[in-house]
């Protein structure tokens, strides 16, 4: 009896976890499928749209370390409300968004404030899920966690289709209000067991990692409005990487610093982890985004459609997540997430190779492959990295993978868009269909860029391969607490 009710205290858990999470997550997927109809209403830039989800990743990526920081000082609950309550205001302020000269600045700001709010409650919630199972049933956890905050963030673009289509898009944003209000009802009613560990900000590795990141991922996304020999350009890429480097040297000198980068280089399968998780997300975002846009750009599909035929992706991917966490607790992380790289590999080249035909029934074998390739990964990569850090500093630990993760979605979306948009500069209005000539080229040239994308993030999923294969290790890990 007691067992058994230990176990639904575990799950309990997951009552005001998983709306906090899918909200979070749920934002990724909702406004990509509702990005052209918000572009042509607003009369939004290329690359502006493109920062709709970009500037959402990229500060997402920029914070969550420092919102891990905080978690372990503060308390990982405190954080999570306090990140709940900002995301679901800025939230409410992109839907407000006035449809004047000042709507691409306001959107975009606002979308960086909600990346902000994201990054507090990431990295706690979980933790917060993690500390709630013991280390043999870590990979069930949260395997089961992702699986069901997937399932929100799949019903995401079909949500976000019909209310783009049939009411505003404006309420792709607004919809996440009540939801935040259903998870912080959810945190009074749950007993948490949470511990603070006082300890230093590190204020000046902030600043550096934030001002690093963003430069550079600026001028990489800003290459396709700038040039590429722009010294604009130029200036904010050099300077990004340098800062980073600096930031490196800096937090190897601090006491307590925002990511222990000596401790990360003496653990080397935690360091792998990381640079895997970069890789994976690098293709993750941008597949979902350019993806959705091809149904709509390339195929002519309204949102609601093209919401649907993005979805086939995540049939694949909630089978291979709980196949994946099952082969994490039973063989350790290496099966699962070597077979999931290979996997995408695969997936991307045959979707990619699928995109010309600009038919929708012609790409489902590349994404329900790729699906299950992402989901083998994802949850395991997540899962062995924390399994790899002491309890004290798990906050921090979850937030530098996020970090990895989220870094790496805004690096694809900026790098692999800059690659869409070179072969398809005229894609704004297109969102009713590739009629004409004119439409026909446009439909053509998008799913010709796009093709070379995927043929890209494939070439950058078998290098992973490799990297998983000759640098994580065999077996399951000892010792975890």
């Amino acid at each position: 009896m007691e067992a058994s009710t230990r176990g639904y205290q575990r799950y309990r858990v997951l009552w005001p976890l998983v709306p906090a999470m899918a909200m979070v997550m749920i934002d990724f997927t909702i406004v990509s499928i509702s990005a052209t109809t918000i572009q042509q209403d607003l009369g939004l830039t290329e690359t502006g749209v493109q920062w709709l989800v970009t500037a959402y990743a990229l500060s997402t990526a920029a914070f969550i370390a420092l919102g891990g920081r905080l978690g372990d000082i503060f308390g990982h609950k405190r954080i999570v409300a306090i990140g709940i309550i900002t995301f679901a205001g800025f939230s409410l302020l992109c839907g407000l968004t006035p449809d004047t000269s000042a709507a691409e600045p306001w959107i975009i700001a606002c979308r960086v404030l909600q990346g902000i709010g994201g990054a507090l409650l990431i990295p706690s919630t979980t933790v917060l899920v993690l500390n709630s199972f013991p280390p043999a049933e870590r990979g069930k956890g949260l395997a089961i966690f992702f699986i069901v905050a997937g399932l929100f963030t799949a019903i995401g673009p079909i949500a976000g289709s019909y209310l783009t289509q049939y009411w505003t898009w404006r309420a792709i944003f607004w919809i996440n209000v009540p939801v935040a209000l259903i998870s912080l009802t959810e945190f009074a009613l749950v007993k948490i067991p949470d511990v603070a560990h006082p300890a230093k900000i590190d204020w000046g590795g902030a600043f550096l990692s934030v001002a690093g990141m963003g430069l550079t991922v600026l001028g990489i996304q800003q290459s396709s409005a700038w040039g590429w020999g722009s010294p604009a350009t130029i200036i904010s890429i050099v300077g990004g990487v340098v800062l980073l480097v600096v930031f490196v040297v800096y937090e190897n000198r601090q006491d307590e610093p925002l990511i222990d980068i000596r401790e990360m280089v003496a653990s080397r399968p935690y360091l792998v982890d990381c640079l895997l998780t970069l890789a994976l997300f690098f293709t993750w975002l941008a597949v979902f985004f350019f993806g959705s846009q091809y149904f709509q750009v390339s195929v002519g599909q309204n949102p609601t459609h093209a919401g649907f035929s993005i979805l086939t992706m995540f049939y694949s991917f909630f089978i291979a997540s709980r196949i994946g966490g099952g082969m994490l607790d039973k063989f350790g992380p290496k099966h699962p997430v070597t077979l999931g790289f290979a996997v995408l590999t695969v997936g991307l080249y045959l979707w990619g190779n699928e995109l010309t035909t600009l038919t929708d029934n012609s790409t489902v074998l590349g994404m329900l492959v790729t699906g299950a390739g992402f989901g083998l990964a994802m949850s395991s990569l997540n899962t062995d990295a924390l399994n790899r850090a002491p309890a004290k500093s798990r906050g921090v630990a979850s937030g530098v993978i996020q970090s990895f993760r989220n870094f790496g979605s805004a690096l694809g979306m900026a790098i692999l868009g800059t690659i869409v948009l070179a072969n398809s500069p005229t894609v704004s209005g297109t969102g009713s269909g590739p009629g004409g000539a004119a439409g026909h080229a446009v439909a053509s040239g998008f799913a010709d860029g796009l093709q070379t994308a995927f043929y890209v993030g494939a070439a950058l999923m078998a290098v992973a391969f490799v990297g998983a294969r000759l640098f994580m290790p065999a077996g399951k890990q000892e010792k975890m607490e």
